[in-house]
């Protein structure tokens, strides 16, 4: 069970810890929004919402260092970390049973979803520090598919159960439930390491494997994210999942409040929609990391987006087709099925320019840029919401994905040492 030794247990494992980064995702980020527009929340609230508990993974970027700064080798340079993160996303999510009624406890509600979702950015950080140090290069597109694979399949279930949940039983055993597969995923990381002779527990034997890199002040770090930040490549990745996440956080408060509201689902026939599609889509993601090691991660980003861009233009410009019950299921259904298909390019993307020295950092900063985007998506649409109807607002989300596919054209590859 030592990761550095075992290719297939780097993408099983990755993919596990990412399933439970989903499991928030599925209960407060798709299935809640459609709940709370069924019980008629404001749009601009639900919006509101999203922005605000999207905002701790907008700030990860600050663990970043600290988890290059200061680290326990002897149990692996990452892993103390993700067990930590992964210990306070289980207990936060049970402080969820306090909320009787999310509609006149929304600040509550709000600010508890906030800490989950912080728990759960800090363990995505240090996974993601973990796969740029033990996963060879050519190996980084699989890795990829996997924890999209998996993190979509945490979302997808989770979703589908809360929205079925939270009518029948309430948040409280909902939120219990999904702690409990949490807990289960934190347990059985204890029975893996980073390395052969680590330490499996605080107590047990053991001692670092590898060579355990100088410790550097914050300082230090910093001048060496300044080194590999400011060059044209890294500025343009930089916008290039601002853009990502601007989209994906306008579509993520659109899409449940239209399915609800314009298109008359429920929340359970929302809630499993997506997680049908967004299963499907965990496959598709899944099979297109060797298409990405083969033809290279720009090239399969620009037809991605495409794709998505072509599909929000033609939504908005088939108003007269949206009380046809086939063809809104069908398009919201490819809305869902593209989202972790385009999460895989642009991981990719990122991870491919990450100097090893400063990895979980600079892939923080990267990935902040898109959360950032997430969060002020969400407030973009319930901005436009107050003011435009749905078909300009599936106009903007096409402009959006027109400016993203501008930049990908910018993007090119230099060596991670730049």
């Amino acid at each position: 069970m030592y990761l550095s030794q075992s290719s297939s247990l780097r993408y099983s494992t990755c993919g596990l810890l990412y399933f439970a980064q989903g499991i928030p995702k599925g209960l407060l980020n798709i299935a809640m929004p459609a709940w709370l527009a069924s019980q008629g929340m404001s749009a601009s609230a639900i919006a509101s919402y999203l922005a605000i508990i999207v905002l701790p993974w907008v700030f990860k970027l600050t663990t970043g260092p600290l988890m290059d700064r200061f680290q326990f080798p002897a149990m692996g340079l990452r892993r103390p970390w993700i067990l930590a993160a992964q210990l306070g996303m289980t207990l936060a999510m049970c402080s969820l049973v306090i909320i009787d009624d999310p509609l006149t406890q929304f600040t509550l509600l709000t600010i508890l979803a906030a800490v989950v979702q912080g728990f759960a950015a800090t363990q995505d950080v240090a996974v993601d520090g973990m796969a740029i140090d033990l996963v060879p290069e050519q190996e980084q597109g699989k890795v990829n598919a996997f924890m999209s694979f998996g993190k979509a399949i945490g979302w997808a279930s989770a979703a589908a159960a809360s929205g079925v949940m939270l009518s029948s039983f309430g948040l409280g055993l909902t939120a219990v439930v999904g702690a409990s597969v949490c807990s289960i995923i934190f347990l059985g990381f204890f029975f893996v390491t980073e390395r052969k002779g680590e330490k499996r527990f605080p107590w047990s034997a053991g001692e670092h494997a590898g060579s355990i890199p100088e410790k550097s002040s914050i300082a230090s770090l910093v001048t060496s994210l300044n080194d590999v930040l400011w060059s044209r490549t890294s500025l343009t990745v930089f916008l290039i999942l601002f853009f990502h996440g601007l989209v994906n956080g306008y579509g993520d408060a659109l899409m449940p409040i239209a399915a609800v509201r314009l298109f008359g689902l429920s929340t359970a026939e929302w809630s499993n929609l997506v997680a049908t599609m967004g299963l499907l889509g965990a496959f598709v993601a899944l099979g297109l990391g060797p298409f990405i090691d083969k033809f290279g991660v720009k090239k399969m980003s620009i037809i991605t987006t495409a794709v998505v861009f072509a599909h929000a233009l033609i939504l908005a410009q088939t108003e007269h087709l949206w009380r046809e019950e086939t063809y809104v299921l069908v398009m919201l259904s490819i809305w869902v099925l593209l989202d972790p298909v385009a999460m895989v390019c642009v991981i990719s993307i990122a991870m491919s320019i990450c100097a090893k020295r400063v990895s979980a950092t600079q892939f923080a900063v990267y990935m902040s840029a898109a959360n950032l985007g997430l969060s002020l998506g969400s407030k973009l649409f319930g901005m436009v919401s107050e003011r435009w109807g749905y078909s300009e607002s599936y106009l903007l989300l096409a402009l959006l994905l027109f400016f993203t596919l501008g930049i990908l054209f910018l993007f090119n590859k230099i060596p991670k040492g730049f």
